[in-house]
């Protein structure tokens, strides 16, 4: 066998590889990942906020604080 062939083989082997890998599982992967972003909306939506009013005093804080960070930089 020489090398054209050897190289030709391998390459058809390679495609024919990927794309049996991509077509077969594709189409169950992407399902399955939708199916699981939609879990985690419905999961999301159902959240509850926690420590609103420690984060808006956090963020004030730093609101009043910047011209000090300012001038320490």
């Amino acid at each position: 066998m020489d090398f054209n062939a050897a190289e030709e083989e391998e390459f058809g082997f390679s495609r024919n590889y990927f794309l049996a890998k991509e077509m077969g599982s594709s189409g169950k992967k992407s399902a399955r990942k939708l199916s699981d972003i939609n879990e985690l909306r419905e999961a999301s939506a159902n959240i509850e906020p926690k420590h609103q009013n420690d984060v808006a005093d956090l963020i004030n804080s730093y609101k009043s604080l910047y011209p000090k960070w300012v001038f320490d930089l």
